[in-house]
């Protein structure tokens, strides 16, 4: 009798454990199924320094705009930025490095984010994206488009180029899926790490695959330029991931998700006006 107390303590104790344990998971599963979106893509403002050309629509529809560097002498370059938007150091330094060679960047602004209304939603900004891909059309009708996306843009500029014939199709800072890209952001902190046990794939509403993408673009060359220090998309992820043989990775030595471009500024530019090159020489205009 003398240990009962202690008994129904610990047993209290052990209930409460439980308790908090189920919370903690459902909170998890809550926000991973039905909040994800509002983590991925965070309200942005529209970028003061340096002074960043207005936004422009494109399109008809009203929902898609795009800020417009250079002049499209030799081609365009349709840009899909990451979760928080066109960031400053990209119009700073990568944007004119492209225009000075002849090439207009079309950086597209996701709803709610770099001053453009509304909300975004993956889904949406996958329609609206494969949109953006034919509306380039209408900006350079003579030239080619090459696609670029940065991080999460990755998998929508890859997602896009379905049924189109962009020049090519330029990744940087890719993850093989958006759950592993997921996994990844869980593990990087001490109070989501525990997710990491819930079945992160089955809780999204909906999965992107990068392998998935690139099967709908068969005949589209794609180069995509990893960091060897980047901890958000793990160059390894990407190497081990299967079915992306078509895919050319460049190894940026030392590249982090933030710097990787800025070490390689003048390849991805090189790249980017080999693809233009080659397909102005084989009269292959971009069929959008």
């Amino acid at each position: 009798m003398l240990g009962a107390p202690s008994d129904m303590k610990a047993r209290w104790l052990f209930g409460i454990a439980i308790g908090l344990a189920a919370v903690y998971f459902s909170v998890g599963a809550y926000v991973l199924r039905f909040r994800l979106e509002s983590v991925l893509l965070p309200h942005t403002s529209a970028p003061a320094s340096p002074p960043a050309p207005e936004l422009q629509p494109l399109g008809h529809n009203g929902e898609l705009f795009v800020r417009r560097y250079g002049i499209p002498r030799l081609g365009c370059v349709l840009f899909f930025p990451g979760q928080h938007g066109n960031l400053t150091a990209y119009q700073r330094d990568l944007f004119p490095a492209f225009a000075a060679r002849g090439i207009e960047v079309l950086a597209v602004a996701y709803p709610g984010q770099d001053g453009a209304s509304g909300i975004a939603s993956l889904t949406h900004i996958q329609a609206l994206a494969t949109e953006a891909v034919s509306a380039a059309g209408a900006v350079c009708p003579e030239h080619s488009v090459v696609l670029y996306g940065r991080s999460l843009g990755a998998m929508v500029a890859a997602y896009s180029a379905a049924n189109h014939r962009p020049a090519g199709l330029i990744l940087e800072g890719a993850a093989p899926s958006l759950s592993s890209a997921v996994r990844r952001r869980l593990s990087s902190h001490w109070y989501s790490l525990p997710w990491m046990a819930l079945p992160v794939s089955s809780l999204l509403r909906q999965e992107f695959s990068l392998a998935k993408a690139l099967l709908a673009t068969p005949s589209t060359p794609v180069v995509c330029f990893q960091g060897t220090a980047d901890a958000e998309a793990p160059l390894g992820d990407l190497q081990d991931a299967p079915d992306l043989g078509k895919l050319r990775i460049i190894v940026v030595p030392g590249g982090t998700h933030a710097s990787t471009y800025e070490l390689a500024k003048d390849r991805i530019v090189e790249t980017v006006m080999s693809m233009l090159r080659h397909s102005t020489r084989s009269g292959g205009q971009v069929h959008l």
